[in-house]
Formats: structure tokens, sequence, C-alpha cells
């Protein structure tokens, strides 16, 4: 019994292992912002980036945009405060809020799109000099596509 106990843990952790490997991550740093995004995802300029800001959107393979990451400098916005930020964006009447949480320098806030139906998810994160947003934006049929990589995607996602 022990030695079949022993086999049956080496199969299950070698799979479980494997399972967790089988994506591999690459680390951006392209302006005011850090990254992880999976190595079959693909980064580029939205438009020339400056001083104050910069733009990138994150294609899958087939070319469908999922993602839009924005960093600008802090002076730029009327608002002040994580919670300013936070409460504005619950008040949005074009999502069915379905998750939001609140920590201590980003938030988090998910839902579905009243116009179009589709999922969004937007993390802001506030930083010393810059804010910064990762906007993910996707179809129900690509929910396969992105949903087993944004937990790590969101994680990884800090400012400066």
């Amino acid at each position: 019994m022990k030695a079949f106990t022993i086999i049956v843990t080496l199969l299950l952790g070698s799979f479980m292992g494997k399972a967790q490997d089988t994506v591999s991550y690459i680390k951006y740093a392209p302006c005011m912002f850090y990254i992880d995004l999976p190595a079959g995802m693909e980064m580029s300029k939205m438009n020339e980036s400056s001083p104050d800001y910069c733009d990138y959107e994150v294609k899958l393979k087939d070319g469908y945009v999922i993602m839009e990451l924005h960093s600008l400098l802090n002076t730029r916005y009327d608002l002040i405060t994580l919670q300013e930020f936070y409460d504005a964006g619950l008040k949005s009447d074009e999502l069915d809020i379905t998750y939001k949480m609140l920590a201590s320098n980003y938030f988090v806030i998910s839902g579905i799109d009243k116009k179009n139906g589709n999922i969004v998810y937007w993390k802001r994160v506030v930083g010393k000099f810059f804010i910064s947003d990762m906007d993910i934006e996707y179809d129900k049929s690509r929910k396969a596509d992105i949903e087993p990589y944004i937990g790590h995607i969101s994680k990884s996602f800090t400012g400066d």
C-alpha cells in the first residue's frame, strides 16, 4: 500500500507540475508599468509615447485585441486619491458590475458591458508619479482565450 501511495503521489505531482508549467510568461516594462503576459500574446504601441504617457495594446495570436495598457502622469488627472478614482469607476452606468475590490494602491472593477455584452476587467494602479490602467475586454466566446491567465496577468500588473 505504501508503494502504491508513493507512485500515485509521484504521478499526481508530476502531472500537477506540468499543468502549471505549460504556460510561459514574458515580463514587460515598457514605460511606467510592469506586466507579465503569456508568450502567445503580443504587445505593441498604440501611438507614440511621451514623457507624460504611454499606450499599448495586447493581441492574441489571431490578432484579436484583448487588452489595452495605459500609463499617464498623475498630474494630468482631476481626481487625486485612489478612493476618488474607485468611486468614479463604480458610478459607471455602462457596466453591470460583478466584481470590485479596493487595495492600498490599486482597484479592480469587472463586469458585463451593457451595450455589447462583453466581459470587462479593469485594474487601475496609482503610483507615485503615474496612474496605470489595464483594460481587458472580450466577447464571451473568448473566455477560454484569456480567463485562465487573468489572475497571473492582473497580479503582475504594477505601476511606478
